[in-house]
């Protein structure tokens, strides 16, 4: 095995660790509170309360770091559309991804702003950001068309376009409510999924 191809292994089995889920969660947490600038290894270090050379073992810089995280991020995203409820019925299914796709988008809160700013300067990232917002809309409007094709809805307009117009306002309105409390979250959940039904035409 070549040196790089073992570096690659490594990586990948470093990756499935729980002290590597910690740091990045350390890591999602200083960023959100710091912004990319304002954040340092230092402070990742001591929020997850472990060495520097502790860090350097799974991430060798801040910018692999917020690269990992751009990854998690659009990996949730691309769950919350799967929500294990193929074969139940339309409506059950739409509120499920409703609801994880409003839980991922509020998780990751500020760090979607983030990974589209410095996408404006990192390809890698740029990437990232294209796929976490397409990926989820592709994925809906397959979807939508699939349910249409059943005669199990009606879309008021393209699949496609009512696929944008409830990711992105649910994108943009659970950002918005990310301190929302309980009762008023729900309340907000609760008109997504008049809106959504209405567009989709569900009986």
């Amino acid at each position: 095995m070549t040196s790089s191809a073992w570096s690659v292994r490594v990586a990948r089995e470093r990756s499935h660790t729980d002290r590597h889920r910690d740091l990045l969660d350390a890591a999602a947490r200083v960023f959100t509170a710091r912004g990319y600038a304002g954040t340092t290894v230092a402070a990742i270090t001591a929020e997850a309360g472990v060495a520097r050379a502790t860090l350097y073992v799974y991430f060798a810089s801040k910018e692999e770091i917020f690269h990992a995280l751009a990854a998690r991020v659009r990996d949730d995203f691309i769950a919350a559309q799967e929500p294990g409820l193929t074969g139940e019925d339309p409506r059950k299914t739409l509120r499920a991804t409703i609801d994880a796709f409003a839980i991922a988008a509020r998780e990751a809160g500020p760090l979607l702003r983030m990974i589209e700013e410095r996408g404006a300067i990192d390809p890698a990232l740029a990437e990232l950001a294209t796929e976490i917002a397409e990926r989820p809309t592709r994925r809906f409007t397959r979807w939508i068309e699939r349910q249409r094709r059943a005669a199990a809805l009606s879309p008021v307009a393209d699949p496609r376009v009512v696929a944008e117009t409830v990711g992105y306002a649910l994108a943009r309105g659970a950002l918005e409510r990310r301190d929302a409390d309980p009762a008023a979250w729900d309340e907000y959940l609760r008109s997504v999924y008049t809106i959504a039904e209405t567009l989709l035409g569900m009986p």
